[in-house]
């Protein structure tokens, strides 16, 4: 099994970026294939709308300008992976800049197959199992719209499409300023459980909710 840590956050230090560091010691300890992507390393341009708002990532899905910033060669290492584990700091209730610019590209590649004609083109998210970690300062505020964002692109994408038990989202790990301790340990409890229904018998495919006709 590998899981891929999709990391938001732009700092090497600090209190997200500990959830990342949680995240790769709890897979490593378990036995298991993990890659970090630090989206802020990366330099993603932002969606620039070709054509009529859609360029080939809706023909072909993948972006005209992935090859010069990256982002296709990423595209290519989430669809190696078997899980993920989304790590966020929350900017004014929403998700940091990078991780925005990500998660629109890649929806614009992966949600737009579920119009494409031909039966080999399905999101490769559709039966992957994701874990959202939202990092707010102070109370928290915050964290239960930047979750409604993420969700929405996975649910979009395909990522949602099967049994929740086995797969889909499969945990909300909300932290903020006073439970960043206890909520390491749920996290680390949360990775370990979606390890262990990764192993177990696969869920029954429930076919994408909207029609290719």
């Amino acid at each position: 099994m590998k899981i891929l840590i999709i990391s938001g956050t732009p700092k090497t230090d600090g209190v997200t970026y500990s959830f990342v560091k949680t995240s790769e010691e709890t897979i490593a300890e378990l036995g298991m294939e993990v890659e970090t992507v630090r989206l802020a390393g990366l330099n993603l341009t932002k969606c620039k709308m070709c054509k009529d708002g859609w360029g080939i990532c809706f023909k072909d899905h993948y972006c005209s300008f992935g090859d010069e910033d990256g982002f296709n060669k990423l595209q290519e290492k989430v669809k190696e992976a078997d899980a993920y584990i989304y790590i966020t700091p929350v900017y004014w209730g929403e998700l940091s800049e990078d991780l925005k610019i990500f998660v629109d590209k890649l929806r614009r590649c992966q949600a737009s197959k579920q119009w494409d004609s031909r039966e080999e083109e399905v999101s490769f998210l559709i039966g992957k199992p994701s874990i959202l970690v939202a990092v707010a300062g102070g109370g928290g505020g915050g964290i239960i719209s930047a979750f409604e964002d993420l969700e929405r692109a996975i649910v979009q994408w395909g990522g949602n499409n099967w049994p929740h038990e086995k797969s889909g989202i499969f945990d909300h790990i909300a932290v903020n300023r006073w439970n960043q301790e206890y909520k390491r340990e749920t996290l680390k409890a949360a990775i370990k459980e979606m390890v262990k229904y990764h192993d177990s018998e696969p869920a029954e495919y429930i076919p994408p909710l909207i029609s290719r006709e």
